[in-house]
């Protein structure tokens, strides 16, 4: 393996080594960036909505993306909320 590979090689789905690599943002940030994105008169609540599928798409959520999800929730309204991960009571 030549050394620019070596630089761009991680083990799938490990989250705490790729957090020490590249950090996410506080979702709140992520939450008032995705805000000011969405165009004018579009229905903040169905943009919500689509957000929390493409995050519930995913096998795994870090605990900032669950927090990032619960801020979308909230603007997306109607229902009831549903944990994306099942819980062990």
């Amino acid at each position: 393996m030549e050394k620019d590979e070596a630089a761009v090689v991680l083990t799938p789905h490990d989250p705490e080594r790729a957090a020490k690599i590249s950090p996410l943002p506080p979702p709140e940030e992520v939450f008032v960036d995705w805000l000011m994105s969405v165009p004018p008169h579009a229905c903040l609540e169905d943009e919500a909505r689509r957000q929390v599928e493409l995050i519930d798409s995913r096998p795994t959520l870090h605990p900032d993306v669950r927090c990032l999800r619960a801020l979308l929730v909230a603007v997306a309204g109607e229902g009831e909320w549903h944990s994306p991960a099942p819980r062990n009571l």
